[in-house]
């Protein structure tokens, strides 16, 4: 039986944390995580554009919805507390809070919660062949971003500071019009790594090792945020996916982690 469309109710409910809306799929496992654990999250958007939109346009009008989206992934991570670019440290807990927060907003449908099980055995650049293999049937994700958003994970962790071996949490989520479609995809990807600095600065992996690639992708209800919009604009008023980037993204820099170009082949395999 279908579940029925979601209304202002719904919404005030969860913006005001008074609900839960049930997950379409199964959860993923449980997030590992411990006190050491540090986390890097690398946002990246793709095929959409802002508009400035403002006022109740910001979900009325389709056009809009990417910055529409962001304004309210931006109010999640709020509420979870969640916000990488303030530190590395202190945020694996809030990453989950934020994953329930988005699981549960009534106008995102989760159509694809799955983990993949790997094991690294001895090169990091490995994984990145994982994870865009990870995109494919899920999410039409450039593999050119994909790499790049690793690459900032891999440098915030250089530029961290850190030296005692410990876990990391390397997060991406996604906001991807469609082509020829004005819905919009969510998607969140997250992998668990046990991670070391060498004394000559290069990142390296506690090896052999298991990590997972978690896998979610939502599909934007967009006439749902439409009919919703004087209620939406009213919860939460205006903002930008670009807002929700600088939110999300933890702070990187300039050096050069082991990932170089010589690593990054599948940027050829457009």
């Amino acid at each position: 039986m279908a579940e029925s469309a979601p209304n202002a109710e719904d919404y005030t409910r969860w913006a005001t944390g008074r609900t839960h809306h049930a997950p379409h799929l199964p959860e993923s496992p449980p997030i590992p995580h411990d006190n050491n654990m540090e986390l890097v999250s690398s946002p990246f958007t793709q095929r959409i554009k802002a508009t400035g939109a403002t006022g109740v346009s910001l979900f009325k009008d389709p056009r809009n919805h990417p910055d529409a989206v962001g304004t309210i992934l931006t109010h999640a991570a709020k509420q979870a507390n969640f916000c990488p670019s303030q530190g590395l440290k202190g945020q694996t807990e809030q990453f989950y809070k934020y994953i329930a927060e988005v699981n549960s907003f009534p106008g995102f449908f989760l159509t694809f919660d799955e983990p993949i099980f790997l094991e690294l055995s001895k090169d990091l650049s490995l994984v990145i062949n994982d994870i865009v293999r990870a995109y494919k049937g899920v999410a039409d994700a450039d593999v050119n971003n994909i790499i790049t958003s690793i690459e900032a994970m891999a440098n915030s962790i250089l530029n961290s500071g850190s030296r005692m071996p410990g876990p990391v949490l390397f997060t991406q989520m996604t906001i991807m019009g469609n082509s020829g479609d004005p819905s919009l995809l969510l998607t969140i990807f997250y992998t668990t790594l046990q991670m070391k600095i060498e004394t000559s600065g290069k990142i390296t992996v506690a090896t052999p090792q298991r990590y997972t690639i978690h896998r979610k992708a939502f599909k934007v209800l967009t006439h749902s945020l439409v009919a919703n919009a004087d209620k939406l604009f009213e919860l939460f008023g205006n903002g930008s996916f670009e807002q929700w980037l600088k939110v999300v993204t933890s702070g990187g820099g300039p050096k050069l982690s082991c990932l170089e170009l010589r690593h990054l082949d599948p940027k050829k395999e457009t």
